[in-house]
């Protein structure tokens, strides 16, 4: 449920480990009460749509958050989870990019029709910003017949071809390399949209900026709301990555989970992980393990409310800096 930042939830269907964002999401979804449920649509929690709501199904919405900018909020605990992570839609005069190709080919097959509804085009561009299957699992539905090129680094195609069942090799192999060693832009028209590389949620994330309209999509370097899944994280990357997105000075931002956020939503989540951080340094000042170390946690009460499922998830978070602080320098 949606609890104060001091209560933890302890729920025994949640005692094995998530191997992405995909199982994690799922995992909450099982045993989510219907509060929990309201409480990520956004009523319970008080996280009204950012902008006018153009679209709405079981799974998310669809909000329009500038001139030619919408961004897709998933509404995974409702039971649904067709699109499953956030994402959106980019329109310029010639080209229309889809930030994400999401959970399922239904759910990208969905965007794709939205883009044509609202802009009068497919989309041009399909973008990954990492490899987690609940973000690549529709490339088919995203690609098939609509002539869009998909972008990606070669990490995350690798990554997407190592791990993820059923990845299509085909369309990976025709895919456009987004340069992972420096920002990039794409040009869709009188709109223009830089692609930076970053890592921390993995080895290989990417963030894109809508430059007019100051509109910052992150992937899953941020989450808004809940306490992110750090299965593949490198925190002190990751908390480096978040700094650089809070940067670029965005009016708005479209995390990978939860709701689009303001500056001020970022700060929070900054301070979240770095309140992890701190709890894992004080793990070894008191040689204590992460397990320990994540019973204790909890999250300070001035960040306000988190979505929280499992406390052991505090435990795989301290765990990774523990790793990392262990790790020969």
């Amino acid at each position: 449920m949606t609890a104060p930042a001091e209560r933890r939830l302890s729920r025994r269907d949640f005692v094995g480990t998530a191997g992405s964002c995909l199982a994690h999401l799922s995992l909450m979804s099982s045993a989510a009460s219907p509060f929990v449920r309201g409480a990520w649509a956004g009523v319970a929690t008080g996280a009204a749509p950012a902008g006018s709501v153009v679209a709405e199904e079981p799974w998310g919405r669809l909000e329009r958050i500038a001139e030619g900018v919408w961004a897709m909020v998933s509404t995974p605990l409702t039971g649904d989870r067709t699109t499953l992570c956030n994402g959106g839609l980019v329109a310029g005069r010639n080209g229309v990019l889809m930030v994400e190709a999401f959970a399922s080919d239904a759910g990208a097959k969905w965007m794709a029709s939205q883009a044509v509804a609202l802009t009068g085009r497919a989309p041009t561009h399909v973008l990954l910003t990492h490899y987690h299957s609940d973000h690549s699992g529709g490339v088919r539905g995203a690609i098939d017949g609509g002539g869009a090129k998909l972008r990606l680094t070669d990490a995350t195609r690798a990554l997407v071809t190592e791990r993820n069942a059923g990845a299509p090799a085909d369309l990976l192999r025709d895919a456009e390399l987004v340069n992972a060693g420096a920002t990039t832009s794409l040009d869709l028209g009188g709109r223009t949209v830089t692609l930076r590389p970053l890592d921390g949620h993995t080895p290989s994330d990417v963030a894109v900026r809508v430059e007019e309209a100051s509109v910052v999509f992150c992937g899953d370097l941020v989450w808004n709301g809940m306490f992110p899944n750090y299965v593949d994280a490198v925190p002190s990357r990751l908390t480096s990555s978040v700094k650089a997105l809070r940067d670029l000075r965005g009016a708005t931002y479209v995390p990978g989970h939860g709701s689009v956020a303001t500056p001020a939503g970022l700060d929070r989540y900054l301070a979240l992980l770095e309140s992890v951080e701190a709890a894992a340094r004080r793990a070894v000042e008191r040689g204590i393990t992460a397990e320990a170390a994540g019973a204790e946690y909890r999250i300070p009460g001035p960040l306000g409310e988190w979505v929280l499922f499992n406390p052991r998830y505090f435990e795989r978070a301290i765990g990774a800096w523990l790793k990392e602080l262990a790790a020969p320098r």
